[in-house]
């Protein structure tokens, strides 16, 4: 691909995720504002706009429902509308039928200047959760109610009936459960917000100690509970959780520790990281096991997942591709917003256009396709790997937040035989998923801004092909009421278990 294509969709993507985890985090209680209502009619514009670009634009949004159910689910959705509608009640509407598409990569946000006014209201709930055995508890020490506390009601709202209203609300990609739970638990506080509205103070009655207790807690700004969900209290002994990218050596198990919680880092910092534990006399990296922690990486820089494979594998990366389209026009633009991360400009929409007409040159019924190809040939940072590649045992640690580009890793690692993963299926699709070039529309009566991807692309090289479902690990490990409790890292703790059994083997 075009490099000033991939990488502005990789701007696109961080954008797209800086949106959804902060500008969307904030409302406005003034009526001129988040509650500023318009009509019936105003409402079933930006509907019907809504489909025609999802319809015309998306790169494969009936992958996992018919048009003609989508379309009866518009329509269902416009026969429900009131006479007047509120901005934030029009983004839970929109929400709901956007999220029948199933692609993670389709998101729905608020229209940012509605947010930003009040950015320091206390009116969120503050602290993040852990979803454990169809429970909700507190993932947080330093707050009013007891760490790993079981939530039963949140201002009279049974939390069984609260997970049911915002799973409806999540963005999640496919059929993946684990990565459905994922996106609720990191952003409880924006969902719980969008469907039931801000609060000053949150009355609570939770289980604690065998013990039925209530409490009244304070919100929290928006950038505050960001933090508090975003840096989880379990994880807080360590700073690897609190970097893009970390290295930790694990001397008593000849051990490196490799954090990667996103793929926006510079190649050449990157590759210098990991280059510096080979020895060139040698020949050899200076440890015997590999842990990939993959966990809490929500995608980017694809360059950086080739330039980790030529590590680990000794060459360059193959992993061919179907890729179609359904047009290789830019739609509707005089509602488009931005073009792969840049505000929209003639230049902009001209380049895309221009990339999608060079690559995508077979006409089908759908749309256009392209040849087969291997798009990492065009996910080039000029850096190749000179030295031995890595001959010891890997494990990657996966997790329901493991999406995008950290799902095709996990995915292209897990067929190595020296792999293993670890953890929870991952939240990217495994066969395939919609993504690459990415479009920003915004509706003209709400300002409601849609993320829109325009490439499907199918994996050729895939093992399973179940439809819908991440890649799933060769060890399921599931986070225990008992591991909350004691701060315990058990997908880690798992896979060094694994390091000590082999090791203790070897030496036998």
């Amino acid at each position: 691909m075009d490099q000033r294509l991939v990488n502005n969709s990789l701007k696109s993507i961080l954008v797209s995720l800086m949106l959804v985890m902060t500008v969307t985090l904030f409302a406005s209680n003034d009526g001129e504002n988040i509650n500023r209502t318009i009509s019936r009619e105003q409402a079933i514009d930006d509907l019907n706009l809504y489909f025609q670009i999802i319809d015309g634009q998306h790169g494969n949004p009936y992958q996992y429902i018919s048009r003609a159910d989508f379309l009866s689910s518009l329509n269902l959705t416009i026969a429900q509308l009131p006479e007047e509608i509120n901005f934030k009640d029009f983004d839970v509407v929109l929400s709901k039928l956007n999220n029948q598409i199933r692609c993670g990569h389709t998101t729905i946000s608020l229209e940012s200047e509605l947010l930003k006014a009040e950015t320091s209201v206390a009116q969120f709930f503050p602290y993040p959760v852990k979803f454990v055995d169809g429970s909700l508890y507190i993932d947080f020490d330093k707050g009013t109610l007891p760490h790993a506390s079981k939530l039963e009601t949140i201002n009279g709202n049974a939390i069984v009936q609260v997970m049911d209203e915002l799973t409806s609300l999540a963005v999640t990609d496919g059929f993946s459960e684990a990565k459905l739970i994922r996106e609720i638990e990191s952003r409880f506080g924006y969902y719980y917000f969008l469907r039931y509205g801000a609060s000053t103070t949150f009355e609570v009655e939770y289980e604690a100690d065998q013990r039925n207790l209530s409490a009244s807690i304070a919100g929290v700004t928006g950038n505050e509970m960001l933090v508090n969900n975003y840096y989880r209290p379990v994880y807080l002994s360590h700073e690897r959780y609190h970097k893009f990218t970390h290295l930790d050596a694990v001397d008593s198990l000849h051990t490196l520790v490799l954090t990667l919680n996103t793929f926006q880092a510079n190649p050449d910092w990157f590759f210098k990281r990991i280059s510096s534990r080979y020895d060139e006399e040698s020949k050899e990296f200076d440890f015997e096991n590999l842990v990939v922690d993959l966990r809490n990486n929500e995608g980017g820089d694809r360059r950086l997942l080739s330039i980790l494979y030529q590590f680990l594998a000794g060459e360059k990366l193959y992993d061919p591709s179907n890729t179609v389209i359904k047009s290789r026009d830019i739609l509707f633009k005089d509602h488009l917003y931005s073009v792969n991360g840049s505000f929209k400009s003639e230049q902009a929409m001209q380049r895309a256009e221009d990339y999608l007409k060079q690559h995508f040159v077979n006409q089908t019924e759908e749309g256009y396709s392209s040849e087969l190809k291997n798009w990492y040939d065009t996910f080039d940072a000029g850096i190749n790997w000179e030295g031995e590649k890595y001959k010891g045992q890997i494990y990657v640690l996966t997790s329901g937040k493991t999406f995008s580009a950290a799902a095709d890793l996990a995915r292209i690692l897990g067929q190595m035989d020296n792999v293993i993963l670890v953890g929870e299926e991952t939240g990217g699709a495994h066969v395939g998923r919609t993504a690459n070039m990415l479009l920003n529309y915004e509706l003209p009566n709400t300002s409601t801004r849609i993320q829109v991807p325009v490439i499907y692309e199918e994996f050729v090289q895939v093992e399973n092909k179940a439809a819908g479902r991440g890649t799933l690990p060769d060890f399921l490990v599931k986070e225990t009421i008992e591991d909350i409790k004691a701060k315990r890292d058990a997908v880690l703790e798992f896979a060094f278990g694994l390091i000590r059994n082999n090791r203790l083997y070897a030496s036998n």
